[in-house]
Formats: C-alpha cells, structure tokens, sequence
C-alpha cells in the first residue's frame, strides 16, 4: 500500500521501504516462534546454507535505532568461517537480542560492543558478542536463558528474548553460552554447526557443552 500510494516518489526511499516489507515478515516469524514456544513438540524453522559473517552485516542496520538508547562503538571481527546450516532470519532475530541486551548493559559513555566470528574445530562456526557493560552476577547467570528471567529494569523487558534465542539455536544442534564479570562486561557466544544436527538429550548437550569450553579455554 505504501508502494503504491506514493508511486514514482517512493524511489529516493526504496531500500528503507525493502527493509520495513523485509522485517514485516520477520515479525511474523518472530510471532510464530512465540506460539511454538508456548506450544512445544515442533519446529517452523526451515534450515539452509547461511553465510554468518553476511548475515551479521544486514542486520546490523536492524539495530541502528538502539544508537538513541545508548551511543556505543560496534566493532566487527569476522573470521574466516563456513556457512552454517541454518534460519537466516531466525540467525537475525538470535543476533538482534543480543545486540539489544548488550547494549542496555552499556555505560553511558565508552559503551562498546564487539561482533566476532572464528572456526568451532570442523565442526562450524562461533559468533562471540562481547560488551563492556555492567556484567551479570555468578549467581543469576545459570537463570538468563529460563523464560521471563530479566536483568533489565521493570517495564523495560519480557524476559523472553534469551529463551527464545537459545530455543533457536537448540534447535540445529547449537548453543548459547555466557561469561561474565560483574561490573567488566559480558560475552555470549552462539555455536553453530556446518550441519545441523537437533539435540534431544541432555547427555548429548554435556558432551557438546564440554567441546565449546574447551574451545573458548583454548
């Protein structure tokens, strides 16, 4: 309607207008993924080959408005990664929460967040999102990913945005984890596999769990 409403002078603004369509759409996927977390036992997501250090580039513009929130440096550092099997949108949605939670950690001033990807061995790929904030206590970090668990202020989150990231990134095999120092910052990083491969048991995921911090040690 908006195309078509303003015609020929809709051109000065196409790609913002590309970019509204574009995130309609991946509000709806978002919406969805709300319904199948309160309805467990399924899974809309579709996996594909995902270039990760492409898909952290578009969404960047995704999170531009967060500069009125907090004026931060975002740094980027990709590596030299293979793509993943994977949701492009949903891998959006997974780096948008972050981003924003990293960014309401920020100080007022010197706030920095960086963006980095590296090789997870032959199995795929990690993206670490580290922040300068002001860090996560020891003793709340194993309740981030429990749905409606927030460290924000009242009114300022749902709490779901973690649960729902980590649900993403289970679902292909992956995972999210965290280190954190209280009043130094934090760092999440999402695993990801060349080849999806769903986890079912948590026997399985100590195994994987066990391989990732080795890795981030090393």
């Amino acid at each position: 309607l908006l195309v078509e409403e303003l015609g020929e002078a809709a051109e000065p603004v196409r790609g913002e207008i590309d970019l509204i369509i574009e995130q309609i759409y991946r509000i709806k996927r978002i919406i969805d993924e709300l319904l199948q977390y309160a309805r467990p036992g399924g899974s809309s997501g579709e996996g594909e080959l995902v270039d990760v250090n492409e898909t952290i580039k578009r969404t960047l513009p995704l999170v531009r408005h967060l500069r009125k929130v907090r004026n931060f440096e975002l740094v980027l550092e990709p590596g030299n990664v293979p793509s993943v099997e994977f949701s492009g949108s949903e891998l959006q949605q997974v780096l948008v929460n972050l981003i924003t939670n990293a960014v309401h950690a920020l100080p007022e001033e010197g706030g920095r967040i960086e963006i980095a990807t590296e090789p997870w061995e032959k199995k795929g790929c990690v993206i670490h999102v580290r922040d300068n904030g002001a860090g996560i206590d020891p003793e709340r970090l194993d309740q981030l990913f429990n749905p409606f668990f927030t460290t924000r202020r009242e009114g300022e989150g749902t709490g779901l945005g973690l649960s729902v990231s980590y649900g993403l990134v289970r679902r292909y095999g992956g995972n999210i984890t965290v280190r954190s120092t209280a009043g130094i910052g934090s760092c999440f990083s999402v695993w990801l596999l060349r080849e999806a491969a769903l986890v079912e048991d948590e026997e399985t995921l100590a195994v994987q769990l066990h391989s990732m911090e080795r890795h981030a040690a090393g």
